[in-house]
């Protein structure tokens, strides 16, 4: 019998470039939640209660610790929370029937990128205004990087996470990978 082993799309990629770190974050579950026909103020609820945070508005996260909540889109929101074997049930655990719950962990490939040049080297491939007086800590938002789409995720003061599909996730990591090349 074939023993499986479960990789990531970049193999774990860790990188330091110049003054900048870009690494594949592996660690984490990403789960999608589908809010149901005017079921928003009790999922909020829910989330609240079950969660600890407070549901995200458009364009924004909430985070603690561990876990982050995205408004992706009206009516959907993501939930990144440490990786574990049972991300769905324990989502389902902690807001019940509120929401419509999909695992879509193997869907997205996740990088971050931190320091002092990270936005620099960003606003090379993003097309959005990054400087932190427009684009603040927790902000969030869709767009394209190099074609593709993506999310981008401002955690920290020059520290960004990425998202995009894995099936495109060497094309993700070698357009950001030479524009923060580009830039040390």
């Amino acid at each position: 019998m074939a023993n499986l082993t479960q990789t990531s799309s970049l193999n774990g990629y860790d990188q330091p470039i110049g003054d900048m770190r870009l690494r594949e974050i592996t660690d984490l579950d990403l789960t999608s939640l589908a809010i149901p026909h005017k079921g928003a103020t009790k999922l909020k609820t829910a989330i609240k209660n079950g969660l600890s945070l407070s549901m995200p508005t458009p364009m924004k996260s909430t985070a603690d610790a561990k876990s982050r909540l995205l408004m992706t889109q009206p009516d959907q929101i993501f939930a990144m929370t440490p990786r574990s074997k049972h991300a769905e049930s324990t989502i389902r655990k902690a807001i019940g029937d509120t929401a419509y719950i999909t695992d879509q962990t193997d869907a997205w490939v996740v990088l971050e990128l931190s320091g002092p040049s990270s936005r620099t080297a960003l606003e090379r491939i993003c097309q959005l205004d990054l400087h932190p007086d427009v684009f603040k800590k927790n902000q969030m938002a869709r767009t394209t990087m190099e074609h593709m789409g993506s999310m981008i995720i401002r955690t920290d003061n020059d520290t960004f996470i990425l998202m995009s599909a894995s099936s495109s996730a060497a094309s993700f990591l070698h357009a950001v990978e030479i524009s923060v090349q580009h830039v040390s």
